[in-house]
């Protein structure tokens, strides 16, 4: 025994014992402090919002949003993203009959034209759980319309009803494109993200938002969707397709270049707009692009306060590259002397004082 044990009347073995309780005890609390600290860095597994039931939600009274996502000023080549309230994942109107039945048509005429995916593991999980994650909004935020019972999913308008579940660099994987206006899903199909803004000569993409774009993919979560708006100026009234455009069933890609502009007037001309959503799935991981179309004459929104003057001058705004991407040179000549003209006659009823201009995107 030490010296210093025997001044201080312990034996060795009591010490030891002690020593050995001490470390047990500091073992102890530094695995409890590492749980706790593990339980920390565990995040909860993230899930989709539940949206907020519509339990009277009238379909006939509810008009489509008035989307007229143009800007004042010069025109900045940004990706235009805003953050997506869950609540308005997707939106519901009184058109939803008229374009229903329209890709209904179309999906029977000719289905293979409009449905494509890489028939996988991968993709059918992520067709899967799209499915699901749309069969889980529907039926909870427009319940009178969509209910799932019984495995069996019904649509209340249409009278649809469909067995549930059903059986069985980024690229265009899966589609389903009803109402495409001008351009063939076959055209695009397995394309990777650049090919498709690039073969389509989006104005800037290599110079301004290749790199953010695909940065921005690659780093997207679950719990954050985007959305955007665009909007271009159509020659006709077709929704489904630009019959001034080609043929639809052609083998030839469907540009400006080819576009008929003969005998063109302005009540030819239609506003077409995009409601474009993206968002992650949480179980696949895959990336679902959601696409609402709203499509009116130029005739009708230009009596709408504030929208010629604000349209001809985003317009008016667009450079070279822009300006033929969207076919300018087409209808320009016809749309904004019009616009000029409803704008002047706005500012001289007074009615741009009376009533508010709307911010973007409305």
């Amino acid at each position: 025994m030490s010296p210093l044990l025997e001044s201080l009347g312990l034996r060795q073995e009591v010490v030891l014992v002690a020593i050995v309780a001490v470390a047990v005890s500091w073992l102890f609390v530094a695995y409890q402090r590492m749980r706790s600290n593990s339980v920390k860095i565990i995040k909860e597994k993230w899930k989709t919002p539940s949206p907020e039931p519509l339990p009277n939600f009238d379909l006939d009274t509810t008009k489509p949003q008035l989307y007229r996502p143009c800007r004042h000023g010069p025109n900045h080549v940004t990706m235009g993203i805003r953050k997506l309230d869950w609540n308005n994942w997707i939106e519901m109107d009184s058109n939803f009959l008229w374009y229903h039945d329209l890709k209904v048509s179309e999906l029977e005429k000719d289905i293979d034209a409009h449905v494509q995916y890489v028939d996988n593991a991968v993709t059918r999980d992520a067709c899967f759980e799209a499915l699901e994650e749309l069969t889980s909004y529907l039926t909870a935020r427009y319940p009178k319309i969509f209910q799932l019972d019984n495995g069996i999913l019904r649509n209340y308008l249409t009278g649809e009803a469909f067995d549930y579940p059903a059986n069985g660099q980024y690229h265009l994987d899966a589609g389903a494109v009803c109402l495409p206006g001008f351009w063939r899903l076959s055209e695009k199909f397995r394309m990777s993200l650049d090919t498709l803004h690039i073969e389509a000569k989006v104005p800037h993409y290599q110079s301004k938002l290749q790199k953010s774009m695909n940065r921005f993919f690659k780093s997207m979560q679950p719990d954050k969707a985007v959305i955007r708006n665009n909007f271009f100026i159509q020659l006709d009234d077709g929704l489904h397709w630009s019959h001034r455009m080609g043929d639809q069933n052609s083998n030839e890609i469907a540009s400006w270049e080819t576009a008929n502009d003969k005998g063109l007037t302005i009540n030819d001309l239609h506003f077409r707009s995009e409601r474009q959503s993206l968002r992650r799935l949480p179980r696949s991981k895959a990336l679902l692009f959601t696409v609402r179309t709203y499509f009116e004459p130029i005739t009708t929104i230009a009596q709408e306060p504030h929208v010629p003057g604000r349209l001809a001058e985003a317009i008016e705004n667009w450079d070279e590259a822009a300006s033929k991407y969207k076919g300018k040179h087409h209808w320009a000549g016809i749309l904004l002397p019009y616009l000029h003209e409803q704008d002047e006659l706005q500012k001289k009823s007074g009615v741009l004082n009376k009533v508010p201009e709307g911010s973007f995107p409305y």
